[in-house]
């Protein structure tokens, strides 16, 4: 064996160790700042709203930390108000929070509230003792962020489709004026937008508002008349002073009515004569309109159901008087309503049983034409306009829908998200306040103005009744 000269054997290889650098603890905590700082930082500008200049001609004393309003609720704050470059106005420069940057959309209305005597009454009475406040009502337009602002408060605050605009002419303006009420029989359906000379100056003409619950008492026939003012009458019973309403006599105001023959319903623009005196034998005129709510689609009538009480004496040895009461509708096919309201209780005595339908006793003899799901159809002579058979239907889920018991009081809403099917019925969540008075109203789908069921009222629970397949 070969051996290799002595001093060039190879030496083996050595490892050579490196230190691992690490980063100094200290170095934690500038750099953990240093990420919060930066996400505060990104929260505080997804928050910080929008801003939005508003020219207004007078600040009315308006000033940087008041309020921007909506609806009652704080929506933003003035930032700064200083006057315009051409000493015609004053701006005012103002953020909108995050959550209410949807209100600076072009068609938005700004102005502000201060203590003034309107229509209604004292306007802004809270400004009297604290600061001033910049109030909006929201477009429906773009993204905006400049504005011209109102001068005064908008007389209507949203016009809603199917709402009605006419035009009344009159040779002279009386007290008329914007914010004046329009009325039926006393009651308000519409509002005196503007008034002013016609452009050739021949008349003075009057912009009307008429919401669409009211569009089917506008006809071609509809009389109009200027009413306000105070109005004395001496005679032999004594001396009498006559006032409309105080809003007429603040602002003037305009009366209608509609005789049977009036034709049909006019559309936006359309031109009526504003009489000086009320047409004779006005207030024995029946239109037989049926006007319908705000909440329905345009042209959709609202049913009138009727006050129904059932009377009955119950036990064997010690009587009791019981009665139960609630709503039932006059339809087409019979009488409908709770089958505990319309059938007689299995316990009474039976020939103590009364039934009281629009003040009128109505006998419970004759065998239902048909119960379903807590509901009955009796037969019943009742003098009452009839709901018709064509506007009744029974949906496949719940919607959206109105409940309708008192015809003078406003209906209740119903939303789609509170109603939970089970059956023939949809329970209606807990969270909705309903109380015994409501116990057979009628029930009406929003999309269309179909009558699809009562509202069942029994104890704590509330229930729609849907209507039977047809």
């Amino acid at each position: 064996m070969t051996r290799a000269p002595a001093g060039t054997e190879k030496s083996p290889p050595e490892a050579v160790l490196k230190p691992r650098r690490r980063l100094p603890a200290a170095w934690l905590i500038p750099a953990a700042a240093l990420v919060l700082a930066v996400y505060l930082g990104s929260q505080a500008w997804v928050r910080r709203g929008v801003s939005v200049v508003v020219r207004l001609v007078e600040g009315h004393g308006l000033k940087a930390g008041d309020d921007v309003r909506y609806r009652g609720i704080t929506v933003g704050e003035v930032q700064a108000v200083y006057l315009a470059e051409q000493l015609d106005g004053v701006v005012v420069e103002a953020r909108l929070s995050a959550q209410a940057d949807r209100l600076a959309r072009a068609g938005s209305r700004f102005w502000v509230v201060r203590p003034r005597l309107g229509v209604g009454g004292i306007e802004g009475l809270e400004t009297l003792i604290g600061p001033r406040y910049l109030a909006v009502l929201p477009g429906q337009g773009q993204p905006q962020r400049r504005f011209v602002g109102l001068s005064e408060p908008p007389v209507v605050e949203a016009f809603e489709p199917g709402d009605l605009e006419i035009i009344l002419s009159s040779d002279r303006l009386g007290t008329l004026g914007p914010g004046a009420p329009v009325t039926y029989r006393q009651v308000r359906v519409g509002t005196v937008v503007s008034v002013g000379l016609r452009s050739d100056a021949g008349s003075v003409e009057a912009r009307v508002h008429v919401g669409k619950a009211y569009v089917q008492l506008i006809r071609q026939g509809t009389r109009f008349w200027m009413t306000g003012g105070l109005e004395a009458k001496i005679g032999l019973g004594g001396f009498s002073l006559e006032l409309e309403s105080l809003a007429s006599l603040l602002a003037g105001g305009v009366a209608l009515a509609t005789p049977p023959d009036a034709g049909k319903v006019v559309h936006t623009g359309h031109r009526f004569a504003l009489e000086p005196e009320p047409p004779d034998g006005w207030v024995d005129w029946q239109p037989l309109t049926v006007i319908g709510s705000s909440l329905l689609p345009a042209g959709a009538s609202r049913p009138n159901p009727l006050r129904a009480k059932l009377a009955w004496r119950q036990g064997r040895f010690i009587s009791r008087a019981r009665t139960r009461q609630g709503w039932v509708l006059p339809t087409t096919e019979g009488l409908l309503g709770p089958a505990d309201l319309l059938l007689a209780n299995d316990k009474a005595d039976r020939e103590t049983i009364e039934l009281e339908v629009a003040g009128r006793l109505l006998p419970l003899t004759a065998e239902p034409v048909w119960t379903d799901g807590g509901l009955a159809m009796v037969r019943a002579g009742v003098k009452a306009p009839p709901w018709p058979a064509d506007r009744w239907r029974r949906p496949k889920e719940p919607e959206d829908c109105l409940a309708m018991g008192d015809p003078t009081a406003a209906p209740l809403p119903l939303a789609a998200a509170l109603l939970s099917a089970a059956g023939g019925v949809w329970n209606v969540d807990p969270a909705v306040s309903v109380d015994e008075s409501w116990h057979g109203a009628c029930v009406v789908a929003r999309a269309d103005g179909d009558l699809i069921g009562l509202l069942l009222v029994e104890d704590d629970t509330v229930r729609v009744a849907l209507l039977p397949k047809r």
